[in-house]
């Protein structure tokens, strides 16, 4: 059965709205076609940003995982505000891409001592009575942790190289007139 056909079976049980969810489940044909619609798709069905398994005992709640989205995005917020105050000019926005690219690396495959801080600051309830966390010590902390100084390094040679191709297109791309 091929997406179409699957789509078009006038006797699946998810267009009838009188249906109820929990009936699906036990219902054997919706079930052998929700299989073959998992097996379109390779197998791998989900939502959301993937978080990969390292995470563990961080999953323990729906609570935990939206407190986690929310400390993604404040030390997201925060690594922009850090690069922002440092005047790196038009290699700021490479920067920062590069940082939260390091940043989500290390929240999907949190090491011991990681784990270990998260865990906190996911359990401090003060934190989260905003829509981002304002506590920038405890952020710039958690970044100081997160970002080790090969990831600076890393950071640095990508802004640098971003601006040495932006200086040579200028130079050469555009032909520099006298």
């Amino acid at each position: 059965m091929n997406q179409h056909e699957f789509n078009e079976n006038h006797n699946n049980p998810a267009q009838n709205n009188q249906v109820s969810p929990m009936d699906l489940l036990v219902d054997e044909e919706y079930l052998r076609q929700a299989v073959e619609a998992e097996e379109l798709v390779g197998g791998h069905i989900g939502a959301g940003l993937d978080w990969g398994s390292a995470f563990g005992d961080l999953m323990l709640t729906g609570e935990l995982m939206g407190r986690l989205t929310t400390l993604r995005i404040s030390l997201n917020k925060e690594v922009r505000l850090l690069l922002n105050d440092w005047n790196l000019g038009t290699a700021t926005k490479i920067a920062v891409k590069t940082a939260r690219e390091r940043i989500l690396e290390k929240l999907r495959l949190p090491t011991p001592e990681i784990r270990q801080s998260l865990l906190l600051a996911l359990r401090n309830d003060e934190l989260y009575g905003e829509e981002f966390i304002s506590n920038h010590k405890i952020l710039r902390e958690l970044l100081e942790l997160l970002l080790t100084p090969q990831d600076w390094e890393t950071i640095a040679a990508v802004a640098a190289d971003s601006l040495k191709q932006q200086i040579i297109y200028q130079a050469v791309g555009e032909k520099i007139s006298a």
